[in-house]
């Protein structure tokens, strides 16, 4: 099957949004295939080296563009789908070099609420890297990229013995004023900023891409209301609503976890967070 064939639905959004769950569920239509992991590696081939997850059209250099599409094409071939499902985080920072590569792709927006993203990404800055994670993303690892990360790892690894902390030097959507932040800020307003840069610059691409090629949808329409939610974004997407499809949600989806940060976030950690966020959040209809 060739790329002209495929209808590749992108999945954008800040880190611990949920993008994980949405992926999950589209993956239980019969004729959706998923990458089973991220794929950052795969997205920044032939742009390795550069410090920012935030690519352009200009870094889809031919041979950068070729490269992606097979591994779609090749994903698709092994499993006889032509709907094949990615979602990378950082994608919401790139959204115009995702399209510069698949122009056929449906992009879906999953926006969460910024005060529960700091709160889950803070616990995820704060965690130690899993090695079985690392080796499960290391399979999409390009060949040619291999010495660069590996010795990019090495050197994580060295620099942990010289810190009294046991926090990760980055995590999530890495953008160009990142680690600056990370030295100047507290935790959970780096994670704050990082859902509103993220939530921006997605948006930002966004409106100008063909309307039927781009959906935005809220976390918490999800965890409230999946079946109906779920849905609609079907019918978009142009898949059927089964009844398999049903019964995942029906088991999986729940809203549990709708309001833990308000249990997790100090007042203190507001008083920081607020100021950095309340004018993304008002705009996306959260209250404040």
């Amino acid at each position: 099957m060739s790329y002209d064939s495929l209808s590749p639905i992108i999945i954008v959004g800040a880190g611990r949004s949920g993008t994980k769950m949405l992926r999950a569920a589209l993956n239980s239509h019969p004729d959706v295939v998923c990458f089973p992991t991220e794929i950052n590696y795969i997205w920044r081939y032939g742009n390795a080296k550069l410090d920012t997850d935030e690519l352009t059209p200009k870094h889809a250099r031919p041979e950068v563009v070729r490269y992606i599409r097979c591994q779609f094409n090749k994903l698709s071939k092994k499993f006889h789908s032509g709907i094949i499902v990615e979602k990378t985080c950082a994608n919401s920072l790139r959204v115009d070099f995702v399209h510069t590569i698949l122009p056929k792709a449906r992009i879906v927006h999953l926006v969460r609420d910024g005060r529960a993203v700091a709160e889950s990404a803070r616990r995820c800055w704060k965690g130690q890297l899993s090695v079985n994670y690392l080796l499960k993303k290391a399979c999409w690892v390009p060949p040619r990229d291999i010495p660069h990360y590996a010795f990019r790892y090495i050197r994580y690894q060295l620099g942990r013995f010289n810190r009294h902390d046991t926090k990760q030097t980055s995590w999530g959507p890495r953008f160009v004023r990142l680690d600056d932040l990370v030295r100047e800020k507290s935790l959970v307003e780096v994670c704050g900023i990082q859902w509103k840069v993220c939530v921006q610059a997605a948006e930002s691409a966004l409106r100008h891409l063909p309307s039927l090629q781009v959906t935005t949808v809220r976390y918490e329409d999800i965890v409230k209301f999946p079946l109906g939610t779920i849905e609609e974004l079907f019918d978009k997407l142009n898949l059927t609503f089964t009844e398999s499809c049903q019964d995942y949600l029906r088991q999986n989806i729940s809203a549990s976890n709708l309001d833990k940060w308000k249990d997790k976030l100090s007042q203190e950690d507001l008083i920081l967070l607020l100021p950095h966020i309340e004018t993304e959040l008002q705009q996306h209809g959260y209250e404040i």
